[in-house]
């Protein structure tokens, strides 16, 4: 693929999604289209890269299916045990409980299903206003985070394992010393917006999830990493170029941009023959910056849709909560490097 056509594909990824409302809401469907695009105007298909599209999104689809039909069964026990919580955990204890928890285990019931049960639980501790944006939106950092820890998790841990030939824990072993103190700080963050009695607000109403419309959320998982493999490989040899010239600092805060689109979609083009400790860096980056808006991150997209916040309000907490982030993250590997 010539560098002209390069960019153009590129700048359709980068600003489709912010310039066009229903792009936002179908992006795994344009991810695709670009990734056919970007392929046949590369090198083209060839029997390989077939089978790999095929075959990289089936693990995370399946978990997708699996962990959403396994949520829909729980759901009446999930209630009875909050029921029961209410009565003997202060608001803030429970929710910074119960977002370390979704997040801890997001990297095996996947970021989609992750957010689905945040966004349940946020009904089921009362929130409401401003306090179920601030909580909504630090659950969101800590799910990004958490389900980077397995291939199973989101698509960025899935491309990053594959970039990388990580075999199923290598991620954990990678990135689980720098991701868990993020995870329980943002954990800890949402605890203090849900300051309050839990009578203040009334209980929210359930996500539901219809067994076409789970098959039609793994189908669109499925289609976003086929698409992302296709990039990735069309993209592989300009990347390469591009990528080994920046520095790793200037790597580290580049990446911001990916707050403005999944960050999945920078990790497929950025990782492949990375060092492991510059490839680590790169991922934390993409991992905060993911959560700063609404594009950035698969379980901000759901959450914000079941729960209508729109991207100002998204923006007015992400925003600073993820600078935040990110200038602890950089200050901690420039003291320990």
């Amino acid at each position: 693929m010539n560098h002209a056509s390069a960019i153009v594909i590129l700048a359709l990824l980068l600003f489709g999604p912010l310039a066009v409302t229903s792009i936002e809401h179908n992006i795994e469907i344009y991810c695709l289209a670009l990734g056919v695009l970007a392929t046949l105007l590369g090198a083209g298909f060839t029997y390989e890269l077939i089978l790999e599209a095929l075959h990289e999104p089936i693990a995370i689809s399946v978990a997708v299916i699996v962990a959403a039909f396994l949520f829909e069964w729980l759901r009446p026990g999930l209630d009875r045990v909050f029921e029961r919580l209410r009565q003997r955990v202060s608001r803030p204890v429970l929710t910074a409980a119960s977002v370390f928890v979704i997040a801890s285990i997001s990297s095996i019931i996947t970021a989609i299903v992750g957010a689905l049960v945040l966004v349940e639980v946020i009904g089921l501790l009362h929130l409401a206003g401003d306090k179920r944006v601030r909580v909504t939106v630090a659950g969101c950092f800590a799910i990004g985070m958490g389900a980077s820890l397995t291939p199973l998790g989101e698509p960025l841990s899935t491309l990053a394992a594959r970039a990388l030939d990580l075999e199923f824990f290598g991620l954990f072993h990678l990135l689980a010393p720098w991701v868990f103190p993020g995870l329980i700080l943002s954990a800890i963050v949402a605890g203090v917006f849900a300051r309050g009695e839990y009578d203040d607000a009334p209980a929210g109403a359930h996500v539901q999830q219809t067994y076409g419309a789970i098959f039609y959320q793994a189908g669109k998982v499925f289609a976003f990493i086929a698409g992302l493999v296709m990039i990735s490989s069309a993209y592989g040899p300009i990347a390469n170029e591009y990528v080994t010239r920046m520095g790793d600092d200037l790597l580290f805060w580049a990446n911001t941009v990916s707050a403005a689109l999944d960050n999945a979609t920078l990790v497929a083009l950025e990782v492949h023959g990375m060092s492991l400790p510059r490839a680590r860096e790169a991922i934390l980056s993409l991992l905060v910056s993911g959560g700063m808006l609404i594009p950035g991150n698969i379980p901000n997209i759901v959450s914000a849709g079941a729960l209508r916040i729109g991207s100002a309000a998204w923006a007015k907490i992400g925003v600073p909560m993820g600078l935040v982030m990110l200038g602890i993250y950089f200050a901690v590997i420039k003291l320990i490097g």
